[in-house]
Formats: structure tokens, C-alpha cells, sequence
């Protein structure tokens, strides 16, 4: 039986720790291997190497990046198409709508929302990182231990109804 190797490519912190914790248990069973590579802190050259090396290798792999401030899911995946000059395939790059905040808000049902003391969300899929910030609780000390207290709640039930992007993301998985 083949070595199964499985590389996810992130754009930041944010989205290593939701993968770590969310994501990653998914593939154990079915890849001997599962790590992330954080690719948005790199020199463009750097990260066209790394993909090539991996694709070469015969890994799979997924790319994902939030929308922010590009209009579609189209456009963010031209961009990142034309970025590493066609070296991706485009059924591989994962987009999140808005940002990684929306998916870590969508896996909290109302009861985890009430327990935070935050406003409930019927849908997740327009929180961007600065409502995200704005609404984190006073208790926290750091934005990262709200996300570490949200990813020990979180619910991927939940998610799948509150986020389009995740249920897309899950689908696909």
C-alpha cells in the first residue's frame, strides 16, 4: 500500500490552529501523513518550490485562503492561479468566505454563544476579522485564547448549517 502524504497550504496562524484542531483528525485515518505549511509568510519563490516539490512527490494537497477583499470565489481563485503561475489546480484551492473568524464563529451553537456572552449568528459567512475582534469577551485575554475556548466548543454540525464555505469545504473532504 502507497505512503499517503496530505499538505494542507494556509495562509496564517489563525487558520494553522483551526486546521490543527478542526480539520487535520478528519484526514488521520485516511493519509499516514497530515501537516500544514503556511505559505503567506513566504517569498513567492520559496512557496512555488514547495509546491512543485510536494505535487512531484505525488501528495495531495489543498490551498486555502480567505476572500477578504476580492469579490467572488472566482476571482480569489484566478488570483491564486496567476500567483503560482498555474502551478496549482483549481480544484484544489479551498476559499473561505470571509475569513478563518467566520468558520471558528459558525461551530458555536446559541448555548456556547450565551456561555461567551456574544450576540448569536444564524449565519457566519460575512464576519469579517474586525467584527470578530470587536465581539470577543473581556475575559479573554488575547483573541487567541478566545479561539482556543471556541475550537475546545467547537461543533462541525453546526458549522455545516452556519457557513457556506465550510459546508463546501467539508463536502469536498
Amino acid at each position: 500500500m502507497a505512503y499517503k502524504r496530505l499538505w494542507v497550504l494556509l495562509e496564517g496562524n489563525d487558520d494553522e490552529r483551526f486546521f490543527e484542531k478542526v480539520v487535520k483528525p478528519m484526514f488521520e485515518n485516511t493519509y499516514d501523513f497530515v501537516r500544514s505549511w503556511r505559505y503567506a509568510q513566504k517569498k513567492s519563490t520559496k512557496a512555488k518550490d514547495f509546491l512543485r516539490a510536494i505535487k512531484s512527490m505525488g501528495s495531495d494537497y489543498f490551498v486555502w485562503g480567505d476572500i477578504n477583499s476580492v469579490p467572488c470565489v472566482t476571482a480569489k481563485r484566478e488570483r491564486l492561479l496567476g500567483h503560482y503561475n498555474q502551478i496549482l489546480d483549481v480544484e484544489n484551492i479551498i476559499v473561505v468566505i470571509r475569513e478563518i473568524e467566520s468558520w471558528y464563529l459558525a461551530g458555536l451553537d446559541d448555548k456556547n454563544c450565551k456561555e461567551f456572552g456574544i450576540r448569536t449568528f444564524k449565519k457566519t459567512d460575512n464576519v469579517t476579522k474586525e467584527e470578530f475582534d470587536k465581539i470577543i469577551p473581556k475575559k479573554f485575554e488575547s483573541r487567541i485564547d478566545f479561539m482556543v475556548e471556541i475550537l475546545k466548543r467547537f461543533s462541525i454540525r453546526t458549522a455545516l448549517q452556519k457557513n457556506k464555505s465550510f459546508s463546501y469545504f467539508m463536502s469536498r473532504i
